[in-house]
């Protein structure tokens, strides 16, 4: 009877959830093969963040994302879950009450996600004496595209 869905309740179709499954499944194995795709973990985080309280179905897509991204990548495990987590608990919120642009909380969170994930990964290298990221050009592309991508969804 009721044809008109609330914009809260935003469903996803059989199809849709079947392409991001497929986005989740397939894109870090490309992104561990082809170095010019960036690996979106502010984008996911931001993800993670934003739809915690709200749905399962991202925050648990975006975990399944990350590990899988760092599998792939043989990047330290469950690190970005770790920043993603320490983000929310310590800043999410004062962010939120700060700011109030949708578009700007997500860019602040994005470029804060990524900055302490990265430097994450540089201590990490540091404390065990491993190359697992270095510290060129890419990465700014990898912050740049992140954002980008962020603010036109």
């Amino acid at each position: 009877m009721n044809k008109y869905q609330p914009l809260e309740e935003n469903t996803l179709s059989l199809f849709q959830k079947l392409l991001i499954g497929c986005l989740i499944l397939f894109y870090p194995f490309l992104v561990s093969m082809y170095t010019m795709l960036p690996p979106l973990v502010g984008l996911v985080g931001y993800l993670i963040i934003y739809n915690l309280n709200k749905n399962t179905f991202y925050p648990l897509g975006g975990f399944i994302y990350l590990l899988n991204l760092e599998l792939n990548s043989s990047l330290p495990l469950l690190l970005s879950m770790f920043i993603i987590i320490l983000v929310y608990i310590f800043l999410y919120s004062t962010l939120k009450l700060l700011i109030r642009c949708r578009v700007c909380l997500l860019f602040a969170l994005i470029v804060i996600i990524d900055f302490s994930y990265y430097m994450a990964l540089f201590i990490y290298d540091i404390i065990f004496n491993t190359s697992t990221v270095i510290g060129d050009m890419l990465l700014i592309y990898y912050i740049v595209v992140d954002i980008f991508i962020g603010v036109f969804l």
